[in-house]
């Protein structure tokens, strides 16, 4: 058999190493190929896994900052309501004490006939007080409303900061 061996000349045993080796070359390239395959697949899961957590904590901080400044909304709303009640209340005791004035006003003449014997300054004082004391309620009234609103404004603006800094 060793003399079977000793007829193939030595090229062949070379070609066949050659083949041999390639061979294995090849087996380990393939089992080398399949583990990257593999890993690429994973890696490409795990990407597209965190894409769907990025995207779903992005939707979530969203909806979050979406309801809160609806709340804002509503709690201005709210207050805009109440505010706008309240400016209603002291329309109504701001008619009233033009009322009381009119009244005190209208019985001025009585009030004349009997201040007649102190002399014209009381007369005129009392006049100028009511005039003055009816342009103070006015003007208390309009700057009253006016910081309602701007207090109601700014209580809005103010929550809506603090839900949008929140949720950064």
């Amino acid at each position: 058999m060793i003399a079977a061996f000793k007829l193939i000349p030595a090229w062949v045993w070379a070609v066949a190493a050659l083949v041999i080796g390639l061979a294995i070359s090849v087996g380990v390239q393939t089992y080398r190929l399949k583990d990257l395959q593999i890993a690429h697949a994973t890696y490409v899961g795990d990407v597209k896994d965190a894409k769907a957590r990025a995207i779903a904590q992005a939707q979530a901080t969203q909806s979050k900052i979406q309801t809160e400044l609806d709340q804002v909304r509503a709690d201005a709303s709210t207050q805009k309501a109440t505010d706008d009640a309240l400016a209603a209340r002291q329309r109504d005791d701001n008619r009233q004490l033009q009322q009381q004035i009119t009244g005190v006003l209208a019985g001025r003449a009585v009030l004349r006939a009997r201040l007649a014997e102190r002399g014209k300054t009381i007369e005129d004082l009392t006049d100028l007080l009511a005039q003055l004391r009816s342009e103070a309620d006015d003007y208390a009234g309009e700057l009253a409303s006016a910081l309602t609103a701007s207090r109601r404004a700014g209580f809005a603006c103010e929550r809506s900061y603090d839900a949008v800094r929140t949720t950064r």
